[in-house]
């Protein structure tokens, strides 16, 4: 087989095909001169650019600037989408055409075939008698239909909007025709933005009834879009959701808002028709290098509607509003916000909700070449309520610290801290925080050293490690650092754990400190099995040796002298099997106070998830548990299409089964042209405007369209 190239045997058509950026190869060309005719015969091939096309034949007609190509053609546009057919007409620079009875796979790998295409880079294509698919056919059936396809009578691609429409459409499955539609359209595959309806859901809940879901995304621009997304409910009316981003090139916004006009229960019982909705924006803005101002800001017209209507974090107990600007540099760090809250409980009161303006925090941090490492930072705040109550506090700590490893391995880690707090605290009697009446100027310094001395140790013996590390730490600070004068807003929470046992302050905040001097002592402890796992160990407490703290309450593990006992145990068995267990123990009888298990199994097919967590009102021994939960999850991936999973949340207090609180189970089928999935919830939990709920739901996505 001899190759000739047209550029080399006819110079004066070689200069012409190149005028359009094409070359031509094949096993004969024969010019006609005097008609401006040339044919190309076997093994046909013109490059244009990426385009290639293919035939066993190829007439081009230079006056005309038109091409027919036959037999075995295929053709390969810009887009990578292929056309195959017996017969194409083209221009010559394959940009416009008309290809009879073709099929074709698109860029996204989904078919697509029509009696007739008018083609048209510039203008869109224009198709007839079209057939459409994302699913693959099962080449051992010949007549096998896939799982979905569409057909239509026209259809049309508009390349400026980027979409690809049907007219007199019918949606077939596994080739029986099912639904009719005058007129629908979907994404160029080829375009990587486009407006278009997405996703819908159906569903049914025991509140809103039959609910249809269908969002539309509208592609504003290429770093604009804005989804829209009505909810039609039998038993509520219609819900409408929004959701809008944008990306800038020094910021970003991303703005969720719902409303609906529906029921809603008063804590008095009564059920009333109200506009409701929330909002929630979130918008950064980079003023330079260093600086950002930004809004962190969720709103709710009342306190059900959240979870109601499911437009937020179920498990969320309060709603937040806060503007921030923040800048950084190397060593240094500053933050100046303003917070505002909004209770999610029917039986709070906005009075009690605190305005937060200005919240100021700076941070500097210096390391130096000896090892020695500085830290200092300065907080500030003003705080206003509506029941006339509020504080001021400004508040400096300065900090020293070194780390050094000794010759026998020994870790000592030691550091200095003065801190110095001015309050000034009003407290009316409607005010609901803890100190004394009246108005109160409030000056404290709070000197304190600690250091920690670690000798870590370890053992290898065939190819295994076991590590074992004794921790020993004293902190040595003043009594009487906490006034009553001293409102406390940010340090009520406080619990002793194994995360914080070597902490030198537990509190959260800073209205609280730790006073006196005390004593942290624990054993941490590695052993490395290689293909057996890995199990990792701490085991603690705590020491208030001189002057303990008063405030140390029950149910967080701090005593008048010896703490509750805290540890962990971690197993990790390549990645399969995962132990976590986290626990806090009576000292003098080894009674459980705090239980935290995590037990993980991934097992293909199966995988498991078990949480547990107990929670008792130590040190009373007689009190009964003040909280119990399970939750467990399983899920079977029941082979490379189909996959389940089955979820619940138990309130195990009562009995040794306990209560259901949530549970949920879906199954879903998913390959490459269709995602389905089937989901039953049920919610156990009765609520003031937020009943027992169960919703089965289905929702689907035809890949590609």
């Amino acid at each position: 087989m001899i190759i000739l190239q047209i550029f080399i045997i006819y110079p004066s058509v070689a200069d012409q095909m190149a005028t359009k950026n094409s070359f031509l190869t094949a096993n004969f060309i024969e010019y006609h001169e005097k008609i401006s005719l040339v044919t190309a015969i076997g093994d046909v091939e013109i490059i244009n650019g990426i385009q290639v096309l293919k035939a066993d034949k190829l007439t081009y007609d230079q006056d005309k600037d038109y091409i027919l190509a036959e037999g075995n053609v295929s053709f390969s546009d810009k887009d990578n989408n292929i056309y195959f057919s017996n017969e194409m007409e083209l221009q010559g620079d394959l940009k416009k055409g008309v290809i009879k009875n073709f099929n074709s796979v698109l860029s996204d790998g989904s078919f697509l075939s029509a009696s007739l295409i008018i083609r048209d880079e510039e203008k869109g294509d224009s198709l007839e008698r079209v057939k459409y698919t994302a699913c693959k056919i099962c080449k051992e059936k010949e007549n096998d239909a896939p799982i979905w396809q569409i057909r239509a009578l026209k259809s049309k691609r508009n390349l400026k909007e980027g979409i690809i429409s049907y007219e007199n459409m019918l949606f077939d499955v596994y080739g029986f025709p099912i639904l009719y539609i005058p007129y629908i359209s979907h994404a160029d595959p080829s375009k990587k933005i486009s407006s278009g309806l997405l996703t819908p859901k159906f569903s049914n809940n025991t509140i809103f009834g039959l609910s249809y879901s269908q969002p539309y995304y509208f592609a504003l621009s290429k770093y604009n879009d804005l989804t829209l997304t009505p909810t039609m409910t039998s038993n509520e009316g219609p819900i409408v959701e929004s959701h809008y981003r944008s990306l800038r090139k020094r910021g970003s916004s991303n703005i969720k808002a719902s409303f609906t006009r529906g029921s809603h229960t008063n804590i008095d019982g009564k059920e009333n028709n109200k506009f409701r909705g929330h909002i929630d924006i979130k918008v950064a803005e980079r003023l330079s290098s260093d600086w950002i101002l930004g809004i962190n800001a969720t709103r709710a017209s009342d306190f059900s509607y959240m979870q109601r209507y499911k437009m937020g974090n179920e498990s969320d107990i309060r709603l937040n509003q806060r503007i921030y600007l923040t800048g950084s540099n190397k060593n240094f760090y500053t933050k100046v916000e303003g917070m505002y809250f909004q209770p999610l409980d029917a039986f709070k009161s906005n009075r009690n909700i605190p305005l937060i303006l200005p919240n100021i925090k700076m941070l500097w941090n210096k390391t130096y070449d000896n090892g020695l490492s500085r830290h200092i930072s300065l907080d500030s705040y003003i705080i206003t309520k509506p029941d006339a109550s509020n504080a001021q506090k400004l508040s400096l700590k300065s900090s020293w610290s070194k780390n050094k490893i000794s010759p026998n391995g020994y870790i000592l880690k030691s550091s200095f801290s003065t801190r110095t707090d001015i309050y000034r605290n009003k407290k009316t009697d409607n005010s609901r925080v803890i100190g004394k009446l009246g108005t109160h100027t409030s000056f404290r310094a709070i000197p304190k050293f600690e250091t920690m001395l670690s000798f870590p140790v370890i053992s290898y013996y065939n190819n295994n490690s076991f590590l074992i590390e004794p921790i020993i730490q004293g902190i040595i600070a003043p009594k009487g650092g906490n006034p009553d004068s001293i409102h406390n807003l940010d340090s009520i929470d406080i619990e002793l754990s194994d995360y914080n046992l070597f902490s030198s302050n537990r509190f959260p905040g800073l209205d609280r400190v730790e006073e006196g001097s005390k004593i942290n002592l624990g054993v941490k402890s590695n052993l490395n099995l290689n293909k057996l796992g890995e199990l990792n160990s701490i085991i603690g407490r705590s020491w208030s040796a001189i002057n303990p703290q008063n405030e140390y309450i029950s149910g967080t593990g701090l005593n008048k002298k010896l703490s509750n006992i805290v540890g962990n145990i971690i197993y990790d068995y390549q990645n399969t099997i995962f132990l976590g267990y986290h626990f806090r123990r009576d000292g003098l009888n080894f009674r459980s106070q705090r239980d935290t298990l995590n037990v993980e199994f991934n097992t293909n097919p199966i995988s498991a998830n078990i949480d547990y967590t107990m929670i008792r009102d130590d040190p009373v021994i007689t009190e009964t548990i003040l909280s119990e939960q399970a939750q467990i999850s399983l899920t079977w991936n029941i082979n490379d299409n189909w996959s389940s999973n089955l979820r619940q949340t138990r309130d195990l207090r009562n009995n040794n089964w306990g209560n259901a609180i949530y549970s949920s189970s879906f199954i879903e089928f998913k390959n490459e042209c269709i995602i389905i999935r089937l989901e039953a919830s049920r919610k156990h939990q009765n609520l003031i405007d937020i009943p027992d709920a169960t919703e089965y739901s289905i929702n689907f996505n035809l890949v590609s369209f």
